[in-house]
């Protein structure tokens, strides 16, 4: 069944005849006759009954003519809104990061991003740890990628990757040069990533008088380079400290952090960002860089 169909099928109805039908449609009256035919044929049932005098439709027609009238308009308006479509539409992706990630997943981003530029608009940016899942339940991103596992009935949640956390310091420090105990290292100003939380997301304790505890990591990270301070830090972040920061070795730890790939239930999105967000998934995120790279 076509659309042509259809439209000849209510041009005959509304004029009942097939002359006027082919009047208003500029065609001939036998191309009328030859479309009505070929949709009765599909249909198995007559539509008109034909006369002398014109067209009426049968009951099976009367039946059917809503439902065209139906199918013509919603075609209509698919086409209009088509038609008004700008050519350089894209479906767009808004991936959010937590600050502490991005400098981790945005080369990756950045190059997915360009080779599939034709067929999708993939904008990422930063935001606060304890921002990211506002952002998601708000929709002002699409997915978050955050350190922290987001406590969410409303929202599908896939484990990236569990890194260990170990204590650094600047490289020439004498806290590199051997085993360091637990007293002595706590003896020395920690340096807290809070990602926006009351507290490190890794460091159970309390912050002390002389640590450093805020959502900067790029600032923590210049007073290490300063030596001011030990930095509690996931070993998959350790690339941006390596050239000026060293591991301590030591029995204290603390702990582990995971990085989490969160997105709403699939039901609240269309197929296309559905699938798009699975894209991203699969050819990005599920191949997590390596320690330090």
């Amino acid at each position: 069944m076509e659309i042509k169909q259809l439209r000849t099928f209510l041009a005959v109805a509304n004029a009942r005849s097939f002359l006027g039908a082919a009047n208003a449609l500029y065609i001939s009256r036998q191309a009328v006759s030859k479309t009505i035919t070929q949709l009765e044929d599909e249909l198995g049932i007559e539509l008109f009954v034909r006369n002398q005098n014109g067209a009426m439709m049968t009951p099976a027609g009367i039946f059917f003519y809503p439902r065209a009238v139906s199918l013509v308009a919603e075609f209509d308006k698919v086409l209009s809104e088509m038609r008004k479509m700008d050519h350089t539409y894209r479906p767009k992706i808004q991936l959010c990061l937590s600050l502490g990630i991005f400098g981790l997943y945005a080369r990756k981003l950045t190059a997915y991003a360009a080779k599939h530029r034709m067929e999708m608009d993939l904008q990422f940016r930063g935001c606060l740890d304890a921002d990211c899942i506002a952002m998601l339940t708000d929709r002002r991103a699409d997915a978050v990628l955050s350190f922290t596992s987001q406590d969410s009935r409303a929202s599908d949640q896939t484990l990236l990757l569990e890194s260990p956390v170990r204590f650094y310091a600047r490289r020439d420090s004498i806290l590199t040069s051997g085993k360091i105990g637990a007293a002595q290292l706590l003896e020395q100003p920690m340096l807290l990533y809070t990602g926006g939380w009351d507290r490190c997301l890794w460091w159970q304790g309390e912050p002390g008088i002389a640590d450093q505890a805020c959502s900067d990591l790029e600032y923590l990270c210049s007073l290490l380079r300063d030596g001011q301070g030990v930095l509690p830090l996931p070993e998959v972040l350790e690339g941006q400290i390596r050239e000026y920061a060293a591991p301590i070795d030591t029995e204290l730890s603390a702990g582990s952090c995971g990085i989490y790939f969160t997105t709403l239930y699939p039901t609240y999105y269309n197929v296309i960002t559905n699938d798009l967000l699975a894209s991203v998934y699969r050819d990005v995120l599920s191949d997590p860089p390596e320690s330090g790279k």
